[in-house]
């Protein structure tokens, strides 16, 4: 399938990825909450350039179409969180939304019918575990997290400081420019060395400056 987009985000994030990324050649990516392996995907752009990644996502139905249309990638059907545990998985109609978290869960149960509604019993795993196994000694240039409501877990279940990817595209659909500290995403990803550089109406980037590709940022906006 030919896919004639210049960019494959909703939102244009991977435009600025893009940007933000100028200076990484044949890079690799984690892509959490992977989804379609192009529509409204973050890290399609870059797979387009050469880039290549793990690919994560807790419904199964896209695995073929991962291993069609992206076969450099790993793509693995799981569910991310802080820790292992036992959990309900909501998937709805057009394969676009699921969730474990209960929070999401009833705000999106409530515009479908019952049985319009796919439920799961799946145990989670946290992203260390995976990285360990599939990418144990890459270097990490990019990070995509959308996992409605779970995101936060993940990235406390990622162990960040042992491997601080570059750039981490996150979902924060409630921050607010005026009063980004009292969001618990950027307050923990600020504790641990990351700066919010820029900001879409759902997504929030966040890079860690540290890294030589990212030298040519102002150390102002750092």
């Amino acid at each position: 399938m030919n896919y004639l987009k210049s960019s494959y985000s909703f939102e244009g994030s991977d435009l600025i990825a893009s940007s933000l990324l100028r200076e990484v050649h044949n890079g690799v990516y984690i892509d959490v909450g992977a989804n379609h392996p192009a529509l409204h995907n973050n890290t399609k752009i870059f797979y387009d350039r050469g880039w290549r990644g793990l690919a994560i996502d807790g419904n199964e139905e896209f695995c073929n179409l991962w291993h069609k249309d992206r076969p450099r990638d790993i793509f693995i059907t799981a569910l991310i969180s802080n820790n292992v545990r036992n959990v309900e998985f909501n998937i709805y109609p057009d394969k676009t939304i699921s969730s474990i978290d209960p929070s999401a869960i009833g705000r999106y149960s409530s515009r479908f019918l019952e049985d319009e509604i796919t439920t799961q019993r799946k145990t989670t795993t946290t992203l260390s575990n995976l990285l360990k196994k599939h990418i144990p000694n890459e270097e990490v240039h990019l990070m995509s997290v959308d996992i409605e409501g779970e995101d936060l877990n993940c990235l406390l279940g990622a162990e960040l400081t042992n491997w601080k990817p570059g750039l981490i595209i996150i979902e924060t659909k409630n921050l607010s420019l005026y009063n980004v500290k009292q969001n618990i995403i950027v307050d923990y990803l600020t504790d641990i060395g990351y700066r919010l550089i820029a900001k879409t109406p759902l997504d929030a980037f966040f890079i860690f400056p540290e890294k030589e590709y990212f030298s040519w940022v102002p150390k102002s906006i750092t």
